[in-house]
């Protein structure tokens, strides 16, 4: 379920189920053709909308893909601070569970999407900011749970530490792709074992 922040746009709960199966569907087919998937007709017979209903709410393309970016992390975002937020579990399974997090979502993303969305950050200062506040919100939490884990650490070797977990966490987008270019002999969910294993060794 996406944040008010968006739905607000809609006034009733029909619009808001609406825009909600809008932004689902520009997810799903983003997530496996890439941007230039997610035209308005191909997001309407997705969603089981009439085209007019989507430009409702996106006038144009360019409109439903800000959106697309905004939901996209809004999803991962609320399972983030869910997770963060469980105070009953020790910080460094939390820790191993908002990694496990981030990979899953790579691993139900296809290349195409991630180069297509990485260019598109590139080419958009407005894409790229709202990237990067997200990537500083999730080094925040990297960092806060190091510091719980290890009360001992310096300042020093927590900040390096969190940067090197979000070192680990992204190059994931490419080196656990759905291309796994170094390693295609292995299922993708062992390279994601492999690489929690490294974020285990950093923490422990």
């Amino acid at each position: 379920m996406i944040d008010d922040s968006i739905l607000s746009r809609a006034r009733s709960p029909k619009g808001k189920r609406t825009l909600q199966a809008i932004l689902d569907a520009t997810y799903e087919l983003v997530s496996s053709g890439g941007m230039a998937a997610a035209s308005q007709e191909a997001v309407a017979s997705g969603a089981g909308l009439t085209q007019s209903a989507v430009r409702h709410y996106f006038p144009k393309k360019e409109d439903l893909l800000d959106a697309f970016f905004e939901a996209a992390i809004e999803r991962m975002e609320h399972q983030f601070e869910a997770e963060f937020a469980r105070v009953d579990k020790d910080p460094r399974l939390r820790l191993i569970k908002l990694a496990s997090l981030h990979y899953d979502r790579i691993l139900e993303n296809e290349d195409v999407a991630f180069f297509e969305i990485a260019s598109a950050w590139a080419r958009n200062p407005e894409y790229r900011k709202f990237r990067d506040n997200w990537w500083q919100r999730i080094n925040r939490y990297y960092l806060q749970l190091v510091r719980e884990i290890h009360p001992d650490w310096s300042r020093k070797r927590c900040t390096a530490t969190a940067f090197q977990i979000m070192t680990l966490v992204l190059g994931g987008w490419v080196t656990m792709g759905s291309s796994h270019p170094l390693h295609h002999r292995l299922r993708r969910k062992t390279l994601k074992a492999m690489l929690i294993d490294g974020i285990e060794r950093l923490i422990d």
